[in-house]
C-alpha cells in the first residue's frame, strides 16, 4: 500500500471513538420516530428513522438472519447511502449490484489491503445471502434515489483524526487540529447521529486546497489514459449503461475502488473495462480524482 494512499485505507489497532448515547428515548432531528437506546443501537434490526422516505424494506434489508447475513441497512442504511467505510449503493443498476455481490462471494473482489474489514465483511455476507434475498435487496436499493451525502471542504488543517480497527477515521476528542498534508480526512458530519444510523447526517471529506481543481482536470481529460471519465459514466458522472454513478461518492471509497482495480484486487466483467483506464494513475492522481468526484452532486 503506497504511503500516499494510507488515508483511504485507515486501519488502527484500537476500536476508536464510538459514542454511547444516554439512556432513555432516542431521537434524531426531523424524525417523528422514537426508539429506546437498545433499539437505536441494534445492528441486527437497525433503526429506521424515516420510514416514509423509502418503500417498504424487505426482511433482508431490515433484519439480520442467523447465522447471517446481517441486515443490509446496518451498514448501508435504509436510504442506501452507507456508513463510514460502507459505500452508497442507492440507485445503482440492479445488474451491477448483483455482479459485485457475486464477485465478493467468489473471492474475486477483495482489497488491496489484506484483511480490510469492510471488504472481509462483504465477502462473508455475500457468501451467506440467498439468491432470493439478494434479488429482494437489489430491487429495493436500485429503486432508491441518490441524494447528497458527502460534503467536501478544501482546507490546510483538519481535526486530529486516527484510524480505528474497523476501517474508518475518528476525530480524537479534544485533539485539536493538524496540517492536512496530502491526505483526505473523512469524518461524519455529526458522529452521534451517524452512530444512530441517521440517514440525514452525511459525511465530510476534508481535502487539500487545490485538490478539486486538479481532480477536475484529470477527470475531464482522462489523465494518463486520455479517456475522459464522462465517456462511460456520463457527462454529469451519474452513470450510464453498465457504468455506475460516481458523482458525489465518498472520496475514500472512490480512492479504494481505483487502487483496488489498478492492483487487480477487484475483477469482473464491468471492472475489466476500467483496468486499462486506471493502469497508470499515481496515488496523487487518485487523491485528486477522489476529491473532485466527491464534490459533485449525485
Amino acid at each position: 500500500m503506497p504511503a500516499q494512499l494510507a488515508w483511504a485505507y485507515p486501519k488502527g489497532d484500537k476500536p476508536g471513538f464510538i459514542p454511547n448515547p444516554p439512556a432513555g428515548p432516542q431521537h434524531v432531528p426531523g424524525s417523528a420516530v422514537t426508539f429506546t437506546k437498545a433499539q437505536a443501537t441494534d445492528d441486527e434490526n437497525p433503526a429506521d428513522w424515516f420510514p416514509a422516505d423509502h418503500p417498504p424494506a424487505p426482511f433482508i434489508v431490515a433484519h439480520s438472519r442467523k447465522p447471517g447475513p446481517q441486515a443490509c441497512a446496518a451498514c448501508h442504511l435504509f436510504s442506501g447511502e452507507g456508513f463510514l467505510a460502507a459505500p452508497d449503493i442507492a440507485g445503482l443498476q440492479a445488474a451491477y449490484i448483483v455482479e459485485q455481490v457475486h464477485e465478493f462471494g467468489a473471492g474475486r473482489r477483495v482489497s488491496a489491503e489484506a484483511g480490510r474489514p469492510d471488504a472481509h465483511e462483504m465477502i462473508v455476507e455475500a457468501q451467506r445471502v440467498s439468491d432470493a434475498e439478494l434479488a429482494q435487496a437489489v430491487a429495493y436499493f436500485s429503486a432508491l434515489p441518490r441524494r447528497p451525502w458527502t460534503r467536501v471542504i478544501e482546507t490546510d488543517t483538519v481535526p486530529v483524526a486516527r484510524p480505528s480497527r474497523f476501517g474508518w477515521m475518528y476525530a480524537v476528542p479534544g485533539g485539536g487540529s493538524e496540517p492536512i498534508g496530502d491526505r483526505i480526512i473523512e469524518l461524519p458530519a455529526d458522529v452521534n447521529r451517524m452512530f444512530l444510523s441517521d440517514p440525514h447526517v452525511g459525511i465530510v471529506d476534508y481535502v487539500p486546497k487545490g485538490a478539486v481543481a486538479r481532480g477536475e482536470a484529470l477527470v475531464k481529460s482522462g489523465g494518463p489514459s486520455s479517456l475522459p471519465c464522462a465517456t462511460c459514466h456520463g457527462v454529469d458522472f451519474k452513470g450510464q449503461g453498465a457504468a455506475p454513478p460516481i458523482a458525489g461518492r465518498a472520496a475514500s471509497y472512490v480512492a479504494r475502488a481505483l487502487w483496488d482495480i489498478e492492483t487487480g484486487a477487484r475483477n469482473g466483467p464491468t471492472v475489466a473495462l476500467m483496468q486499462p483506464e486506471v493502469a497508470n494513475l499515481t496515488p496523487a492522481d487518485i487523491t485528486s480524482i477522489s476529491a473532485y468526484l466527491a464534490s459533485r452532486t449525485p
